[in-house]
């Protein structure tokens, strides 16, 4: 891990280099040398002036390309107004204990510290003893012989160090880019930090694009709808014409071939009285046989006329029956 002390490495930047505008992920990974980098910590106060408030939107800008770091994390102090002089409050304190506190809980092997501070050796003399090691990075004209005395390392910076480690002209400007980001109040802001009018806009358009595309579909499904609709009932009317030419070619060929069928018969002749074939109650063939008619009284005339009929033919009582009819006597014939 990596801790820089901001406001001293800033202020012997100015003086050596000229310029402070360092790329701090690769000035930690220079640092790493090559080993796992856990994790950054940069430590310094929020700068404010009444008479110069450009120091402030300065400083904003650089703190604002820091957050956007990967593995950067920015602890920042308070400072006190003491006559003309700035102090910080706070600033060291967090690096000691920050430093101190990642040791015990394991989360570092080596810790390099930015900062010649003779104020950090009791902290490091603490991480020391916990069995981890202590780099102590700084320029040689603000290094104490306190820390250089209890680092197991000291790497000692010149302007060469820094070369490729400055920020590009693109890169000043991309951070200028986002330091003008217009300013979302606490109470606008949603717990992501997003303005929650700006949100709401989206959303709001998101929704109405929603509703557009959503009923533009609901359009096209009625057309298609419509139009499986008006296929169905197409369908539906030649199915049914079909049908009904079937039913009515079925009811004449029915109608043909029950004319066809229905042939006139001879009734049959029935026998009077029980045959071989008929049944216990007169019945032939199925069918119930008829009732002989009643027999007629014949008077003496006719019984006289059926008596002569059964005379055989040629006998003399057959003849005077014939002459009689036919008006001749007797005496005549004879």
């Amino acid at each position: 891990m990596v801790f820089i002390d901001g406001s001293n490495l800033y202020h012997v930047l100015s003086q050596q280099c000229g310029r402070h505008d360092l790329q701090f992920d690769k000035f930690a990974m220079k640092l790493a040398k090559g080993r796992q980098l856990q994790r950054t910590y940069y430590y310094n106060i929020r700068q404010e002036s009444e008479n110069n408030p450009n120091v402030g939107q300065e400083q904003q800008k650089f703190l604002d390309s820091m957050y956007d770091t990967p593995y950067v994390e920015v602890r920042l102090g308070i400072w006190k107004q003491r006559g003309e002089i700035m102090v910080e409050k706070g600033v060291d304190v967090m690096l000691a204990t920050d430093l101190v506190t990642n040791a015990y809980n394991d989360h570092y092997d080596t810790a390099v510290v930015v900062s010649g501070d003779a104020d950090f050796y009791p902290a490091l003399q603490a991480v020391k003893d916990v069995g981890k090691h202590i780099e102590v990075a700084a320029f040689d004209m603000n290094l104490s012989s306190e820390s250089a005395r209890v680092a197991d390392v000291v790497q000692k910076f010149n302007k060469t160090f820094f070369t490729g480690l400055w920020m590009t002209r693109a890169q000043a400007r991309s951070r200028a880019a986002s330091a003008v980001r217009p300013e979302v109040s606490d109470e606008a802001a949603s717990p992501n930090g997003e303005d929650k009018a700006a949100t709401k806009a989206a959303t709001s358009r998101r929704s109405i694009t929603r509703k557009s595309s959503s009923s533009s579909s609901k359009t096209a499904t009625t057309t298609r709808r419509a139009a499986t609709t008006r296929k169905t009932a197409t369908r539906k009317t030649a199915a049914a014409k079909e049908a009904l030419e079937s039913k009515t070619k079925d009811d004449e060929t029915a109608t043909q071939s029950s004319a066809e069928t229905k042939m006139r018969r001879t009734p049959t002749r029935r026998k009077v009285g029980g045959t071989s074939t008929s049944s216990k109650n007169g019945s032939t063939n199925g069918r119930s046989a008829p009732k002989p008619p009643a027999l007629r009284k014949t008077s003496s005339t006719e019984k006289k006329s059926e008596s002569e009929d059964s005379e055989p033919v040629g006998s003399p009582t057959r003849r005077r029956s014939w002459r009689g009819r036919l008006g001749l006597s007797s005496s005549e014939e004879e």
